[in-house]
Parts: structure tokens; C-alpha cells; sequence
């Protein structure tokens, strides 16, 4: 009867309603190590863009660089967003014939752990919000939603760059641009035709 205490624990911990976090080691490096370790492992020796996914020490020194993981920020980490990128996209991972894609479930996995503060080796920063719509999938018909796309934006001296909307906050807008930093830009200096492609 050595395993009872264990299953009480588990059964009031289940009844309570009590679940565990994501963590980084346990949730979300098998699912990398298993299909991104062709360019980003230390078993495989290859680490693209300076990226290893099965080292928790490494990745953990990267949290917030670069926007690669933001914690608590999943539509401002590059990781994600590159997860969640159709195939046949220039930027999603993993690049064509390198790796299987990540599944709809997988994703929300790793949205998740980056919305519960990104836990890594016992740290985890702030937390933030899921989306309705990452928790209600379409699942039955294997599809995700449109990413956001590059695109051109112009302000009111007609300067123009190319960047992805990440998200509006108030009266800034979030843009990202090739080189994969992250800019806050104020509506009120956008063109008005800019400003009338942002989301209502």
C-alpha cells in the first residue's frame, strides 16, 4: 500500500481543482528535443541563430533578448511566433524538410508556458493572458489562425517600413520589424492610411 498516500494526494489535488504549471524541462523541452533538435541541440551540435532548445540554462539566458521568449507575452516572443507561422511561410519553424511541425496542441503548449511567465529552472517572470481563440482551436480541422504578415506602414512625413503588427496597447502600436526587434510606435505619428489598416 506504499503508493495510497500518493493517490489521495493526487485525488484531493484533482477534486480541488489544484494543477500543476507548465515547466520548461518537463512540458516543453521534450517536444523540442523531438522536433527541433536538427538545428537547435546541443546533442546534435547545431545551434542556428546561436539557439539551443534541449540546454534549460542557455535558453533561460535568453528569456527576454531580442524578444526571443518574453514571459507572459507570447504575441511578443519570436519563438512563438515563428511556431505559429503556416507552412510554406518563409519564417516558420521548422523550415521545410528540417524537423516535424509542431502540432495546433503542441503550440498552445508553448503559448501557455510563455503566458504562465515562461517557468524555467524555478524562475519564471511576469504572467499574462491566453486568447479565447488559442483555447478553441479548430482542432477537427487541423488549422490554426492567420498570423500576422509583414507589412508596409507609413508615418506622417511619409517615411515608410516594412513590419508585422504584433498588437495595439492603447495609443501605441506594436511593430516588429525585419531584423526581429520590437518597436512601440504611437498612432498618433502613423499615416492615415496606416493608421486605418490598424485593427478596430
Amino acid at each position: 500500500m506504499k503508493g495510497l498516500p500518493t493517490l489521495i494526494w493526487l485525488l484531493v489535488t484533482t477534486l480541488s481543482g489544484v494543477t500543476s504549471a507548465l515547466d520548461y524541462e518537463r512540458d516543453i523541452m521534450p517536444i523540442f528535443e523531438k522536433k527541433c533538435a536538427d538545428c537547435h541541440s546541443r546533442a546534435s551540435g547545431e545551434s542556428k541563430g546561436g539557439l539551443i532548445l534541449d540546454d534549460p540554462q542557455h535558453l533561460l539566458g535568453r528569456l527576454g533578448k531580442n524578444s526571443l521568449v518574453v514571459p507572459g507575452d507570447w504575441d511578443a516572443s519570436y519563438l512563438f511566433i515563428t511556431l505559429y507561422r503556416p507552412e510554406g511561410d518563409e519564417d516558420a519553424m521548422p523550415p521545410k524538410g528540417k524537423g516535424e511541425r509542431l502540432t495546433p496542441e503542441e503550440v498552445t503548449l508553448v503559448q501557455k508556458w510563455i503566458t504562465e511567465g515562461a517557468p524555467i529552472l524555478g524562475e519564471r517572470g511576469a504572467k499574462g493572458e491566453m486568447p479565447e481563440a488559442s483555447e478553441t482551436m479548430e482542432k477537427e480541422k487541423g488549422a490554426m489562425p492567420e498570423p500576422p504578415s509583414p507589412r508596409s506602414w507609413t508615418n506622417r512625413e511619409g517615411k515608410s517600413i516594412i513590419a508585422t503588427l504584433l498588437k495595439v496597447e492603447g495609443d501605441v502600436a506594436v511593430l516588429r520589424l525585419a531584423n526581429d526587434t520590437v518597436h512601440r510606435y504611437p498612432i498618433a505619428n502613423l499615416s492615415e492610411e496606416s493608421r486605418a489598416a490598424l485593427p478596430k
